[in-house]
């Protein structure tokens, strides 16, 4: 069934190539412009540093600034606060990568890293204040009420889901004081290593964008439309959400943070890109994602209907 399965969608898939190159041109040359002036630029240089550290267990150092509060609120491990940093920080999907580098080094066991996976891969709050409110719904001023309120949700999820993941915070106080010398050999590692996953990352941001441009195929109402690209690619559903033309700015606001909450299925293949090589599953992050979309959904109607000030930003 499965192999049957598998050469429908690739005999479509030549179907398409074939009779839609202009498409195929379209999706490409977006896709590859999204990866190289947005995620190259923005990735590469703190998987590089944040591999550096991890090897190196400088990171460590790095932690005494933040890591007493971070382990209070998540009652984790000191080299967990790490994740909890570049998990918000930085953007999908390098808290994913971050924890599977953790994980794969011994720094975090492997339960305090499905816990950490469920709520430490966000996008980033540049992404969120820039591409999102900025350029797609056109803010005048950084809405800090809306972004207080979109980060406090995965934080709630990190709190609320602690007690059913069972593992000491105490670990990771013996690899506090293992400090090993950077190097040449090192130095090379982190770079190859880098340079293979954000290339991953573009060929998947490349595919995606390519399906969502097929979605101009089908005669489907706009609703589905733009369901379905937001769906498929996080960028690509902001877009269509924010051009969108039967939805007031409100519901533009909610729908668009919802899809920058999901992050779409090009996301869930990046994460599951970075964790092909450890013993975590893609399968703990997309259950917090999941579990948190309604409420993301909910609250943020709630807030902008509620919250007559915001008026001003558009």
């Amino acid at each position: 069934m499965k192999k049957i399965l598998f050469l429908c969608l690739a005999s479509s898939a030549l179907f398409l190539i074939f009779t839609h190159p202009a498409l195929i041109a379209a999706g490409c040359a977006r896709g590859l412009d999204l990866w190289y002036t947005s995620v190259l630029p923005s990735l590469l240089p703190f998987m590089i540093l944040s591999g550096l550290l991890v090897h190196t267990g400088l990171f460590h150092i790095l932690n005494r600034a933040y890591a007493h509060v971070l382990k209070k609120i998540f009652h984790i491990s000191e080299s967990g606060c790490y994740v909890v940093l570049t998990g918000f920080l930085c953007g999908f999907p390098m808290g994913a990568k971050v924890t599977a580098d953790l994980v794969k080094s011994g720094h975090i066991s492997s339960e305090e890293g499905r816990y950490l996976l469920g709520f430490c891969n966000n996008v980033s709050p540049a992404f969120f204040l820039n591409y999102l409110c900025a350029a797609g719904l056109g803010c005048a001023e950084p809405p800090w009420g809306l972004f207080l309120l979109f980060y406090s949700l995965p934080v709630l999820y990190g709190i609320l889901s602690r007690p059913f993941f069972h593992f000491s915070s105490d670990q990771g106080k013996k690899e506090q004081a293992v400090l090993h010398r950077p190097d040449f050999p090192m130095l090379d590692a982190c770079i190859m290593d880098s340079f293979t996953t954000v290339t991953r990352l573009g060929g998947y941001i490349i595919l995606f964008t390519i399906i969502a441009q097929f979605l101009n195929l089908l005669r489907i109402p706009e609703p589905a439309q733009i369901f379905l690209s937001a769906l498929l690619e996080v960028s690509s559903g902001i877009d269509r959400i924010c051009s969108a033309k039967g939805f007031s700015t409100v519901w533009k606001s909610v729908f668009a943070c919802a899809c920058a909450a999901f992050g779409g299925l090009c996301i869930c293949a990046q994460t599951q890109s970075v964790l092909s090589e450890s013993p975590l599953s893609v399968r703990d992050w997309l259950k917090g994602r999941l579990i948190t979309l309604p409420v993301v959904l909910l609250l943020t109607y709630l807030y902008l209907s509620a919250a007559p000030v915001l008026r001003g930003y558009w």
